[in-house]
């Protein structure tokens, strides 16, 4: 999990944006899986192995968090038959992205409720797919000027949610330095919940928590089980200096720099405007990249 010879997979955060465009309704299971089945299809046709949906893309209806899932319905089961049988003939992963609105170290109950509510649909979802590792990626959220307190308040609600929910969870790193580095989460969260780190290198960036790239992608990484390889979502900024340090959190649409890894067997996830046009023109310049900045300029 820490090192190996394995080749990275890579994709991107969201819908594609060539193929599926503005908001996608999602009122029953039957949607949602369609959207999956969709994005599958789309993304074994460009080798993109990780499916990654952004949740806030989606348009929620309460008739969804209603539904319930009946496997013994043929428009379901073919839908599920099918969904694993791309996952099964590409090797493809599925996850979700949490970014906002739904949080579990949020002080306001209906946030905690929905949240709770939320990633228990997730996880069902998942399960369908015979999915059972970290696949749901969240923020702990607002920190309310006690970092600790918030990270408690994470933890205590993680014991709310299915035991399968919990196990699908992995939290990712802020770019506020007021908000979660990778070594708050790692004391605040990963200790006392066992929930592993997907670490975010733009925003590490902005909230370094006293670590360099390599040693916070290192440090994320083995907070996951032997036999899991960690999502690694990795992004450019949109504004940089003449050294070629982020000066913006905000993501750029073209890659100019071949991604690190340090030989860590890890999956990344590209986050950028661009989506798969993104990853597309990556994968196909990566080798004539040069490599990222990774030590910052001290100017003086």
């Amino acid at each position: 999990m820490i090192s190996g010879t394995n080749q990275p997979n890579i994709s991107y955060l969201g819908l594609p944006k060539g193929s599926i465009n503005g908001e996608f309704s999602i009122s029953s299971y039957s949607d949602i899986l369609s959207l999956i089945l969709d994005v599958c299809i789309i993304n074994s046709s460009i080798s993109s192995k990780v499916i990654c949906l952004d949740i806030n893309e989606l348009d929620l209806s309460p008739d969804f968090f209603l539904d319930t899932i009946e496997e013994e319905d043929p428009d379901i089961s073919a839908r599920i038959n099918d969904i694993n049988g791309l996952i099964n003939k590409n090797d493809l992963r599925i996850c979700f992205f949490i970014g906002k609105d739904y949080f579990l170290g949020s002080q306001l109950d209906q946030v905690k409720t929905s949240t709770v509510r939320l990633l228990n649909i997730l996880s069902s979802i998942l399960d369908l797919l015979g999915v059972n590792y970290p696949s749901i990626i969240v923020r702990v959220g607002s920190a309310y000027g006690n970092r600790r307190n918030t990270m408690k308040s994470f933890c205590d609600r993680v014991l709310l949610l299915d035991k399968t929910t919990s196990e699908k969870l992995c939290v990712m790193n802020d770019e506020k330095p007021s908000l979660f580095s990778v070594t708050d989460l790692l004391s605040g969260i990963y200790y006392e919940s066992g929930i592993p780190l997907c670490f975010r290198s733009l925003p590490h960036q902005f909230n370094a928590g006293g670590l360099s790239i390599r040693e916070a992608l290192f440090l994320a990484s083995s907070t996951w089980k032997r036999g899991e390889r960690p999502f690694f979502i990795h992004g450019e900024s949109s504004d940089i200096d003449a050294h070629g340090i982020s000066l913006s959190p905000i993501p750029t649409n073209k890659l100019t720099r071949r991604i690190p890894t340090f030989g860590l067997d890890c999956d990344i996830i590209i986050d950028s405007p661009g989506r798969e046009l993104t990853y597309i023109d990556y994968v196909k310049n990566q080798k004539s990249l040069p490599p990222v900045v990774i030590n910052k300029i001290i100017k003086k």
